[in-house]
């Protein structure tokens, strides 16, 4: 049998082996109460079929019956349905029976009777019978889905009275989050505090005397002592009134937390870690989302025209805070690093009282986000003096490049007549004074020459390309007055190098070997396992002179400019390249095969860290 659950309706069964009776007693109250409706049963055996396949919210029962009494009756249906209400009607009543139907567990008593008041009687304490069971049924079936509600969760769940003594409601939880004994909160709700980590306790215990008192609280604290205290709880708790404003009962919950307080420290450590960092660093370090705002600011940069504090930043778009155009370079950065997932790079302006800052900017994509959102690390470096420094180099390249201008034009003309007249001189008079005037002449083209080149070039190289060294050195002899010198290549390879400047390297080596060993000297070009040699079997570089011939103007002849070589130097460096001077290489040295040579003396360059291709 289960309960009708209607609404409007209510099913009673009533049974009786007077068949007249039972109609008329069916009819009367479904008459005196619309809410019921009646079914009868001729005999206490068919009653109970009734019952195991209807649904009955009361049952009203004659006494005297052939099969069993009512009283007997009433017993047989308590052992099945122990809460159905039970009424027994009976023509025959006396104070035992009524005492024995009570005894039995009978909802009520009603005697038979002419009168259609006792019938009226009958309808009101069904009526009255019908609604206390359905509201209790209610009661047990709100409770029982609690029950489980409660039971289904992971977080603990507790009700007390006012003054922490009573136990209204606990749940099971707290036995795996408390570490404690269900049993023993049951008994003494103050056992709350035994599995409260000590450095906690005073101050849980101090929340809930406030909560008794009529004030909410919420905390964390470390909780289980059987896990060494090495859980966290979130704890919550809220007063309930009565009418009058007293506490009556305190509830609340208690979550484990233990997972979110890890890496709230995780998070902790790494946001020390990158605080230490960037104390270290002279780096402003900001978090953005993909909007521009600031979520975050790592706090320890240093220097630099700081306007605002971390806390006013934080909520700001970053074009309230910088001028258009940088807000604008910073913007795309920032787009471009979530969508493609790359790192972006970027030199922006900050306006101050004191002019322009600029920084350098890197700006990361974070691969998870940023509480939730997309988001991107910009880390911001004051490169104003760098920027400074920069324009300085710029204004003297200027004034060099002015320089070098008028040494070109100005003093190559004045210097291109002179040589002209002397020309003439020469074909007019035989003096050797005007020889050496000639020479002196050419050594003003040469340190005019060199000192172009390095005013103009510097240490700086156009693209690289792949460059056969083989082919470039015999162009670049070709290219020198080297009289009757003779060059022999001993080179396979192919090297990454700007063209130009190559050229200008082995042309100015060619000429340096040219000039200090005269027209029957031998220069050989060789490979190295990481580069190249050129050497030649003059008289050599002695080894106490050797750091200092790449220092501008330094000369050993008095035709020289002293500049060959440090332009050989600039184009080394501008390479990443190195270069060092040994002496010559001897005859049949398997490093120059097939070379023959007179002596072991002369001057090796040797060029190293050349890309190959």
């Amino acid at each position: 049998m289960k309960t009708s659950g209607a609404s409007g309706s209510n099913g009673v069964l009533y049974v009786d082996d007077e068949p007249d009776m039972a109609a008329t007693v069916a009819a009367i109250l479904e008459r005196e109460a619309d809410a019921l409706t009646v079914e009868t049963a001729p005999s206490p055996g068919e009653g109970l079929e009734r019952l195991e396949s209807g649904t009955f919210d009361c049952l009203v029962s004659d006494f005297e019956m052939p099969e069993m009494d009512g009283i007997e009756f009433l017993g047989t249906v308590r052992e099945t349905y122990p809460d159905l209400p039970f009424i027994l009607f009976t023509g025959k009543g006396s104070e035992e029976v009524a005492s024995d139907a009570f005894a039995a567990g009978a909802t009520d008593y009603i005697q038979k009777g002419p009168s259609s008041e006792q019938y009226e009687r009958l309808a009101r304490r069904v009526e009255n019978a019908v609604a206390q069971y359905r509201s209790e049924r209610r009661a047990v079936e709100t409770e029982r889905r609690i029950q489980e509600l409660t039971e289904a969760t992971n977080d603990f769940l507790w009700m007390f009275d006012g003054d922490w003594e009573e136990v209204i409601y606990v749940n099971s939880a707290y036995e795996d989050i408390w570490g404690r004994p269900t049993t023993a909160i049951r008994s003494d709700p103050r056992d709350l505090l035994k599995g409260v980590h000590p450095d906690h306790r005073s101050g849980v215990e101090d929340a809930m005397n406030a909560l008794s008192a009529g004030e909410s609280f919420d905390l964390d604290c470390r909780v289980n002592p059987d896990e060494g205290y090495d859980r966290w709880v979130w704890l919550q708790g809220e007063p309930i009134h009565d009418e009058s404003g007293a506490v009556v009962r305190v509830t609340g919950f208690a979550r484990d937390i233990t997972d979110r307080k890890e890496r709230e420290q995780e998070l902790q450590q790494n946001r020390n870690l990158v605080t230490a960092l960037s104390t270290a660093l002279p780096d402003y370090i900001f978090i953005y989302d993909a909007d521009g705002t600031y979520l975050d600011v790592i706090t320890g940069w240093a220097g630099g025209p700081v306007k605002h504090t971390p806390e006013e930043l934080i909520g700001q778009s970053v074009r309230d805070i910088v001028a258009a155009d940088s807000a604008d370079l910073i913007m795309s950065a920032i787009t471009e690093a979530l969508e493609t997932n790359s790192i972006q790079t970027i030199e922006y302006s900050v306006a101050t009282v004191a002019g322009p800052y600029w920084y350098e900017a890197h700006v990361a994509p974070i691969p998870d986000g940023y509480e939730g959102t997309d988001a991107v690390f910009l880390t911001a470096r004051d490169v104003t003096e760098r920027k400074q420094d920069e324009r300085q180099l710029q204004r003297q390249n200027e004034r060099l490049e002015a320089f070098a201008t008028v040494v070109s034009h100005d003093l190559r003309n004045p210097l291109n007549v002179a040589q002209g007249r002397l020309r003439l001189a020469q074909d007019d008079v035989d003096n050797e004074h005007l020889d050496a005037a000639d020479d002196a002449l050419d050594r003003i083209q040469g340190l005019i020459d060199d000192l172009l080149t390095l005013a103009r070039q510097g240490d700086t190289v156009s693209e690289t390309q792949a460059v056969s060294l083989a082919t470039i050195v015999e162009s670049c002899w070709r290219n020198v007055e080297t009289g009757s010198a003779t060059l022999r290549t001993d080179s396979e390879q192919t090297v990454r190098a700007d063209p130009g400047r190559l050229k200008q390297l082995l042309e100015n080596l060619f000429r340096n070997a040219v000039e200090h060993g005269g027209d029957a000297v031998t220069v050989t070009v060789g490979d190295l396992e990481d580069g190249f040699y050129v050497t030649d079997d003059g008289p050599g570089i002695p080894e106490s002179r050797r750091e200092d011939v790449f220092e501008s103007g330094f000369t050993t002849t008095d035709t020289g400019t002293g500049f060959g070589l440090a332009i050989i130097q600039e184009i080394v460096e501008a390479h990443d390249w190195a270069i060092a001077i040994t002496d010559g290489v001897a005859a049949g040295d398997v490093e120059s095969p097939g070379v023959e040579r007179a002596s072991a003396d002369g001057a090796r360059f040797e060029i190293t860290d050349v890309e190959s291709v």
